[in-house]
């Protein structure tokens, strides 16, 4: 299995041998973005839910606090 590289160069000679080389700062940029757009989805979603279940048992809250 060959690597590429014929013979033994200094570093700075052999090309990139990964793609998009030189995007890290770009990439994790666009990590991070997402990273808190779905936090802040997932808050949201489960906000929603919680409220929903909240409404469905609202008649039955005093007895569960009260402890009836």
């Amino acid at each position: 299995m060959s690597t590429g590289l014929e013979s033994w160069t200094p570093v700075k000679e052999v090309a990139a041998l990964s793609p998009f080389s030189g995007s890290e700062v770009l990439l994790t940029i666009i990590a991070v973005v997402l990273w808190i757009v779905f936090h802040i989805w997932q808050l949201k979603s489960e906000n929603n839910a919680y409220d929903e279940q909240v409404s469905k048992q609202q008649w039955d809250l005093s007895k569960a606090v009260s402890g009836e």
